[in-house]
């Protein structure tokens, strides 16, 4: 007895929001929120979370902020070795020329060009090369070589024009692929006595010059429906 009144009692609680769900089903709509992953930019030991946002019809921003890990490693074959903690942002507009003339509510879908700006600040710890003058008592002078601890802080700014492409999947999830051209800029200057350099790769914060870019993210829309 006690289970049949349970189950009244149950029946009679979610059955109006049932009736409310019937009489007001969710409705599809353009999204204007979506978050992303970028896969490749563990490469370089960031975690790099994306949050994109519709600005206009076929406009979006993309805010990323950008953390840098270390490895730890004992030894140093390259500065990505030797990273030990990083903080950065980018910025990316992306325009869809295409948007929405195949079909409704496809906004953020399709081939799309876009232009972006990136900063990134890098710790760098390694043991490097260090060299003492010395002069002894017959006044013969050289230079012994001996090893310390390094710690740099190193920055770098970035701007990259890209084209891509982006595929919805279950309506909510997308993979997107790009590719293009970017330049960088860092005020870092090799010290080859210390011996790492820190500048040599295209994806080290030291690095200047340009650059090819390119990747997938994996994301999902977060408003593709909502209820009138």
């Amino acid at each position: 007895m006690r289970k049949l009144f349970l189950i009244a009692v149950a029946f009679s609680l979610f059955s109006p929001l049932k009736a409310q769900d019937d009489y007001n089903p969710p409705v599809e709509q353009n999204p204007t929120v979506a978050i992303a992953i970028v896969p490749q930019s563990f490469a370089n030991n960031i975690a790099e979370l994306n949050l994109d946002v519709r600005l206009a019809d076929r406009q979006w921003l993309t805010i990323a902020p950008l953390f840098q890990f270390g490895d730890n490693n004992a030894y140093y074959y390259d500065a990505l070795d030797a990273v030990k903690s990083g903080i950065g942002l980018g910025l990316n507009y992306r325009y869809f020329p295409l948007t929405r003339r195949a079909r409704p509510f496809s906004d953020g879908k399709g081939p799309f060009v876009a232009a972006g700006l990136r900063g990134l600040t890098t710790t760098y710890e390694y043991t490097g090369n260090m060299y003492t003058h010395y002069t002894d008592q017959y006044y013969n002078s050289g230079l012994i070589p001996t090893t310390a601890p390094y710690k740099e802080k190193v920055s770098q700014l970035g701007f990259d024009v890209n084209i891509g492409y982006v595929m919805r999947f279950f309506d909510i999830l997308f993979v997107e692929g790009y590719m293009g051209v970017g330049t960088r800029y860092s005020a870092y200057e090799y010290d080859s006595t210390k011996g790492l350099n820190l500048g040599e790769n295209t994806g080290d914060t030291g690095f200047s010059g340009y650059c090819i870019t390119g990747g997938i993210r994996l994301g999902i829309f977060l408003n593709r429906y909502t209820r009138r």
